[in-house]
């Protein structure tokens, strides 16, 4: 079948969508192997989202798209990981089809080399909720439905999200969701605010809100879309005598305490900065960075990268390996040990976060790191 560039998309769709014939598939892979995956780039983030939740790659699955980016010749300077491994990721899950296809131009799935016998799964949805009391909730494997109530406050679980009726509130107590490494999850609170929460994060916040003003605390990394309520301006409290206040807004806080910065990145709308060194109102698009020392400077990110993680990948950009590790660590809930020095190396591109850590750490040798995955959660850096 005689293909051009132009005929990608359409390739793509019916690929997707199960429609492919035979000799459509292998034009696809054809045209991936001559145009390489920026020619998919314009199309793969909408394809992401129309499967999502789609079908679980399985492990085998997973191999055969990791042993095909391996195999695949280095046209790019070799520090880069770029489009093609999130594309392949995107490819897979549509590959996961019942009947299954001879992956990769004839490669079957039994063909694939297993993965390590110390190999650790991705991350996934997941929470626990401490009540007023003290009781805690997993949240992992409940179904929808009533959770708990507390002084007329109703929380329920719905389809992976967390949601707060306080219309009948007698009283107002305190809840804190703490999502462990390996873990995120997405709450509604009592004022209709969305929270989504990143792994190894945590957020404090009233049952009902009351008085002048709206107030949660935070650790980690956490995505706010902030209900517009003029009259009772909203605040995250970060520590350290810091806060982002918000009147109806989009924002992202990253402020990990083995991180050497916090970070308060604005989307949509406005917010203020404030610490013990001052304060600053940042418009969409913007950064406010705040050092250990306290020192506050406004810079402009790349907001898909900010947001990356909230997606379900990894961007880097001018990435050290140490940065690179302190992402896998939380998301994979493993302990990192380097030996000897840690390589002088800096890493750009994307990676899905569905894939097994060998997986991930397989692709990463392509940039000469060498790793060692041990039994107990211990990923072993090597010089």
């Amino acid at each position: 079948m005689q293909t051009n560039p132009s005929q990608l998309p359409e390739l793509l769709e019916r690929w997707m969508s199960g429609q492919a014939s035979e000799a459509e598939k292998e034009a696809f892979f054809e045209l991936l192997d001559r145009q390489g995956a920026d020619a998919l780039a314009p199309h793969l983030r909408d394809a992401w989202e129309q499967l999502r939740p789609g079908p679980v790659m399985t492990d085998v699955t997973k191999d055969a798209i990791t042993d095909r980016i391996l195999q695949r010749p280095q046209s790019a300077p070799v520090r880069r990981l770029g489009w093609w491994y999130a594309a392949a990721a995107v490819l897979a899950l549509a590959i996961a089809i019942p009947f299954g296809y001879k992956y990769w131009k004839g490669k079957q799935p039994a063909d694939v080399a297993a993965s390590g016998a110390h190999d650790v799964a991705p991350g996934k949805e997941g929470a626990i909720l401490t009540l007023a009391g003290g009781r805690q909730i997993i949240l992992d494997s409940l179904g929808n439905g009533l959770v708990a109530s507390q002084q007329g406050t109703r929380i329920t679980l719905q389809n992976g999200s967390l949601a707060y009726d306080a219309a009948d509130a007698s009283e107002i107590t305190f809840n804190t969701m703490t999502t462990p490494r390996g873990r995120k999850f997405q709450l509604v609170l009592p004022d209709g605010t969305k929270v989504w929460l990143n792994a190894a994060s945590s957020l404090r916040f009233p049952t009902a809100f009351s008085g002048a003003e709206r107030r949660v605390e935070m650790t980690g990394e956490a995505y706010f879309e902030v209900a517009k309520d003029a009259k009772h301006p909203f605040f995250v409290s970060i520590g350290d005598g810091t806060d982002v206040q918000a009147l109806g807004t989009a924002f992202n806080i990253h402020a990990y305490e083995d991180e050497p910065h916090i970070q308060a990145t604005l989307l949509e709308g406005s917010v203020r900065v404030r610490n013990a060194t001052g304060s600053r109102v940042l418009v969409p698009g913007q950064q406010a960075r705040i050092a250990q020392g306290g020192a506050m400077t406004v810079l402009q990110p790349d907001l898909e990268q900010v947001t990356a993680w909230k997606s379900g990948f990894f961007i880097f950009q001018g990435a050290p390996l140490r940065d690179v590790m302190r992402q896998l660590a939380r998301w994979y809930d493993i302990d990192v040990i380097y030996e000897g020095n840690v390589p002088d190396q800096i890493f750009e591109g994307e990676l899905p976060q569905s894939l097994q850590l060998s997986q991930v750490t397989r692709i990463l040798t392509k940039v000469n790191i060498k790793f060692r995955i041990e039994e107990g959660k211990r990923l072993i850096v090597l010089p």
